[in-house]
């Protein structure tokens, strides 16, 4: 039998083998969960490591796709650049030799640092229709009604890659084809340049600015008519003197007008015929008395001495909106109206405008009020930044009555206010609008036009219902000065001489 010492003993050797056991049992656990964890950090970083590996494996593909076909693209505004009369007048083999000598010329223009690989895409905009009636009157070509097809149609076969399109007729196509297409171009990635032919409208400006002085990405291609607001973009302008003309068409004098064989219409000249090309007289400019009034009767004139250059900007010379605007009109000293500027809406709002639906009531946004009861278009509240816009489409279009205008409050242009434009396409107004002085000479009292009726076109509608509707239909405008407030009411007369400006 065990006596005290043994049994003290053999309970220590228990207590001992116990808390060693427990130690060891505690070490184990430690040991399993850190195994644990480190398996648990070992496949995150196994994922990790098959991300990358995957992402570095996507990137060398897609870097690889990026060389596989690069091009640089020549998008120009074929209403603001003309082919020179050589390369038109030889219709269908001027078109060939065109889209030879501009692809040579644009060859010459590209950075040293692209591809051998590198092909050249054109795509050209133009309203063919109005172009051919422009160049026929310039005697380049035939009299047909689409007599600029040839070359066009020759210009598109002669590369694979190079493309005039008939934007169509409606005002401003080509600029949107344009902008769209920029924009598709800009950030991808096989097209490592952009030489743009749109110097002539300032309208591209605001799609241009975030590319400011990103010449490895852009090249502006010099227009005849440049605007100088171009040059401040800090962007290489190049020309290309073998391929555009370097002047403007329009030059040519008009044939003299022949004596008409039956009485002038007086109305006619006043811009209020309401008959058109049904009236029984004769609709033909008489003398001085319509010298505001014809866009043929002062062609423009680099000499006319006193008149504006166009490298200066309108927005330093026109009057700015105040209290002196709101009651009395400016004039220059010939007496032609002063319009106060309108600056150019950046371009998101003008997007924005245009999207609106339904389409707001000018003659309410604008004039104040609008006493057409039927009245289609939407009299709800509109931004007042987006009434800015429509304000500037107005101002686009130019008043029937002319630079002597007396209406106060008549939302139409009296003058072209964009810089460097000389008439040519696409501005819609005539060279009389363009031909003046912007320095204000005095100030003059609205006339009292309560008892007259002056004819406007219309304001109002969808830009796609009217260029599709293609309607004559006018506006007679009853203006009474002594509440300053000018009343429009629709008239559904048929004025085959008149056609709606499209905003």
């Amino acid at each position: 039998m065990l006596n005290d010492i043994d049994l003290e003993k053999l309970s220590k050797d228990l207590t001992t083998i116990t808390q060693t056991s427990k130690a060891y049992q505690n070490d184990l656990q430690n040991v399993l969960e850190s195994f644990k964890d480190l398996l648990e950090r070992y496949n995150s970083l196994k994922s990790d490591y098959e991300e990358e590996k995957e992402g570095r494996e996507r990137y060398k593909r897609q870097a690889k796709a990026r060389d596989r076909n690069p091009f640089v693209l020549v998008l120009i505004d074929g209403d603001g650049y003309m082919f020179k009369e050589h390369l038109i007048k030889a219709g269908t083999e001027g078109g060939v030799k065109a889209a030879r000598l501009l692809s040579d010329s644009i060859k010459a223009l590209l950075p040293p640092d692209l591809p051998d690989n590198c092909r050249i895409m054109v795509r050209i905009y133009a309203n063919i229709l109005g172009l051919s009636h422009t160049l026929a009157r310039a005697q380049l070509v035939g009299q047909e009604a689409r007599s600029y097809s040839g070359f066009t149609s020759s210009f598109t076969r002669a590369q694979d890659l190079f493309d005039f399109v008939d934007a169509g007729t409606q005002k401003e196509g080509a600029d949107y084809k344009i902008r769209e297409m920029f924009r598709l171009f800009a950030d991808n990635y096989q097209c490592k340049h952009i030489f743009f032919g749109g110097c002539h409208d300032v309208g591209y400006l605001s799609m241009l600015t975030p590319y400011r002085g990103e010449t490895n990405r852009i090249t502006l291609l010099r227009a005849a008519n440049m605007s100088p607001e171009y040059e401040s973009l800090d962007l290489f302008i190049k020309e290309l003197p073998s391929v555009f003309m370097s002047t403007v068409i329009g030059g040519s004098s008009a044939p003299p007008p022949t004596a008409p064989d039956k009485p002038v219409c007086k109305h006619f000249l006043k811009g209020i015929c309401k008959f058109g090309a049904a009236c029984t007289k004769s609709h033909v400019a008489d003398g001085p008395k319509n010298k505001f009034n014809d866009d043929r009767s002062r062609p423009l004139s680099k000499e006319s001495s006193g008149y504006f250059s166009r490298k200066q900007s309108y927005s330093k010379l026109l009057p700015k909106a105040s209290g002196n605007t709101t009651s009395r009109i400016p004039v220059d000293k010939d007496g032609g109206r002063i319009d106060v500027y309108t600056p150019l809406p950046p371009d998101d709002l003008i997007h924005e405008q245009e999207s609106l639906s339904p389409r707001p009531c000018n003659k309410h946004h604008l004039l104040g009020e609008c006493n057409d009861v039927d009245c289609k278009f939407d009299h709800g509240y509109v931004e007042p930044e987006l009434v800015d816009v429509m304000r500037w489409q107005a101002k686009r279009r130019q008043c029937l009555r002319g630079r002597g205008c007396r209406v106060l409050k008549c939302p139409y242009g009296h003058h072209c206010q964009i810089d460097g434009c000389a008439g040519e396409k696409p501005c819609k107004m005539g060279h009389r609008f363009h031909n003046f002085s912007p320095h204000v000479a005095r100030w003059v009292e609205a006339d009292d036009l309560r008892d007259s009726e002056e004819v406007q076109p219309s304001i109002e509608g969808d830009r796609d219902d009217q260029a599709d509707a293609r309607s004559s239909r006018s506006l007679s405008v009853a203006t009474t000065s002594h509440t300053g407030t000018l009343s429009k009411v629709l008239i559904g007369e048929e004025s085959p001489s008149i056609s709606p400006v499209v905003i």
